[in-house]
């Protein structure tokens, strides 16, 4: 769809001061802060109000040898942070066991069929991982059952709170816990680190094995959910992501080497060149294939295995999955795309498919808000129940919308970008009728116009390769940290043409203030019939390294380009 750029003002003359100043990083303090992440800065776990509580029991069931679960949903936060807290308790000694629903027949979140089984299997702790917040019944069950629930999870309290034995959430109301941002696996994290600085304080036999910083051995794991759940970059998230990214590189855990060797990602791990491009569309993916197509238990098996040949057949099966995802998900994504034909200028779309997999449906609400840029619910039609998944623009929040047509759902929950839903198939017609009406007093309709953000004209002499280096600086990319996006105006057009597998790519060289600049548009083919050898465009780009007989070099990623005379709003 056609953006409208805004070039912000240069206020700076610096690259660097200019691109802090775009993120409100002002101070010296912040400023050093945000270009050296340090994990000194992590906050202490136990700012969480019922940490201690929740510490002290765990703990006291490994004492007692009492039978612990951890429970989580299926997607890369919550699988990533089962294996945090199921590796921990490991190492302190206990055998937990683990409860993963299937997507298919339970759906997201706690229910209580699950802890029917659980109750029988004894079971006297259960953990949440990623989940839990809203589980009214099931808390009320493990009361009733004798069973201690400690929920870990970050999402949003949207009614009453369970009666848990402990819960563990920055978001809920009056917590201390200053940030707010943190993932499921970052709260699981923090669990993990709590536990074992407790464990040592009581001189627990199994501390000994454990030495003071051992839990940053988890970090890459933390790195993965974090960036797969789309969370802001900044404050702890930074820092989490930033070392998880170099305990990446020389993982202990033979799942995450089988899915670099698999990704052909070995060789950038030895040099350390792994960043969130890794994690959030390489690995990530490949967790998350196994709980959209069988069962999310299989890339569980996989980060918690111990051998290399076990974990590299695991790997291959994921392999399988994904691929056979990302059929599926295009064959929607086509279906999903003809009902809009009529709809798409509403401000929420829904469409529907009484054979679409739940396992695809956020995928692709994802990629129409992307193509559509406004609120996309997508619903897998049962007969009875329908069950959904939505992704939303940054003025709209959808749980918000959610909340105002709750009469209408069964269960529901998630973030204000995206959220999951469960109503009866009759209702779905009044249910968008619902939300369309809340859309209209909530959703600008300047909210609905793409906006392409570009954080700074730069000069033909500006693009080189010390601002190169000073701009990897502000890695890890990724939510609320963007990969600065820069301007070069009337750059002359020297040669172009198609490249990749069905002529999909654009390469094209530039000409500007007497040099010359390679760049590369991925999936702008279709574009090149706009091109003209000798006119001259404004191209809005990032700055890329790229390795060419061992020497890096700069290249510039197209993200979008128009004619020279086209007016740019700053």
């Amino acid at each position: 769809m056609q953006k409208l750029w805004k070039i912000k003002p240069r206020n700076q003359k610096d690259l660097v001061q200019q691109l802090l100043e775009n993120r409100g990083i002002k101070s010296a303090r912040d400023q050093v802060e945000f270009l050296n992440p340090d994990y000194a800065n992590l906050h202490d776990p136990f700012l969480f109000s019922e940490m201690g509580k929740a510490v002290q029991r765990i703990l006291k069931a490994i004492a007692n040898h009492e039978k612990i679960l951890i429970y989580s949903d299926y997607d890369a936060d919550a699988v990533t942070a089962n294996a945090v807290v199921f590796r921990a308790l490991r190492f302190l000694g206990a055998s937990p066991e683990t409860y993963i629903p299937d997507r298919f027949s339970e759906g997201y979140g706690l229910n209580p069929e699950a802890f029917l089984k659980i109750k029988a299997q004894n079971v006297k702790v259960v953990i949440t991982a990623d989940c839990g917040t809203n589980s009214i019944q099931e808390a009320a069950d493990c009361r009733n059952y004798g069973i201690d629930l400690i929920i870990t999870d970050h999402h949003e309290l949207t009614g009453e709170r369970p009666e848990a034995f402990a819960l563990v959430n920055p978001k809920l109301p009056g917590e201390k816990y200053p940030y707010r941002e943190i993932t499921g696996v970052g709260v699981a994290f923090k669990l993990i680190c709590a536990l074992f600085a407790e464990a040592r304080k009581m001189e627990m036999p199994q501390a000994k094995n454990i030495p003071e910083g051992f839990e940053k051995w988890f970090l890459d794991l933390v790195a993965i959910g974090t960036v797969a759940d789309c969370h802001s970059l900044l404050g702890e998230n930074r820092i989490l992501v930033k070392y998880g990214l170099k305990v990446l590189a020389k993982t202990k855990w033979p799942g995450l080497r089988a899915i670099l060797q698999l990704s052909g990602l070995d060789e950038k791990a030895l040099r350390q060149e792994l960043d969130t491009y890794t994690l959030g569309f390489i690995i990530a993916p490949r967790i998350n294939a196994a709980g959209r197509i069988e069962h999310a238990s299989i890339a569980f098996e996989l980060l918690v295995s111990e051998d290399q040949t076990q974990a590299l057949g695991i790997a291959q099966e994921l392999e399988r999955l994904n691929t056979r995802r990302q059929i599926l998900t295009e064959n929607v994504m086509s279906e999903a795309r003809q009902q809009l034909e009529l709809i798409s200028e509403r401000k929420v779309l829904l469409v529907s498919g009484s054979d679409w997999p739940k396992g695809v449906v956020g995928l692709v609400a994802g990629k129409l808000v992307e193509e559509y840029f406004r609120p996309v619910l997508v619903l897998e039609r049962g007969a009875v129940e329908s069950t959904g998944s939505g992704r939303s623009v940054s003025q709209f929040n959808l749980v918000d919308a959610l909340q105002h047509a709750k009469e209408h759902l069964v269960r529901f929950g998630g973030h204000a970008a995206a959220a999951g839903f469960t109503l009866k198939t009759e209702h779905v017609e009044i249910f968008y009728k619902r939300l369309l009406d809340y859309a209209e007093t909530n959703l600008p309709e300047e909210a609905l116009t793409k906006v392409l953000e570009i954080e700074a004209e730069l000069l033909p002499e500006e693009i080189n390769l010390q601002n190169f280096a000073e701009i990897e600086n502000f890695e890890p990319f990724g939510v609320g940290n963007i990969r600065p996006r820069f301007i070069l105006r009337n750059a002359e057009i020297k040669e172009f043409g198609l490249v990749g597998k069905d002529h999909k790519h654009l390469q094209l060289t530039v000409q500007a203030g007497g040099k010359y600049f390679r760049c590369i548009g991925f999936n702008f083919g279709k574009a090149a019939a706009q091109l003209q050898g000798g006119s001259k465009i404004d191209l809005a780009f990032e700055l890329l390294g790229d390795f060419w007989n061992g020497e890096k070099r700069l290249k510039l990623r197209m993200i979008d380009f128009r004619k020279a005379t086209d007016e740019i709003i700053n």
